[in-house]
């Protein structure tokens, strides 16, 4: 008894063979889909700041303790 076999550009393919394609096609896409672009810099709140000077000593401030964060412990 001879199985089924679907002729596609020429070639002979298996059923069992066309979805195995499908499922990991579809799994990859859905994966690529999914995994969306990661920011480099975490979003922070608005900083308020009356004044230029102070909003410039509060983001000197958060550089510092994210360099701080960054460095192994000994």
């Amino acid at each position: 008894m001879a199985g089924a076999v679907y002729h596609i550009l020429g070639r002979s393919v298996k059923p069992h063979q066309l979805a195995i394609a499908t499922l990991g096609t579809t799994g990859l896409l859905v994966f690529g889909l999914t995994r969306g672009k990661k920011s480099e810099q975490p979003t922070l709140p608005p900083i308020n700041a009356s004044s230029p000077e102070e909003e410039d000593f509060v983001k000197t401030f958060l550089k510092s303790i994210e360099s701080e964060e960054k460095k192994p412990a000994h």
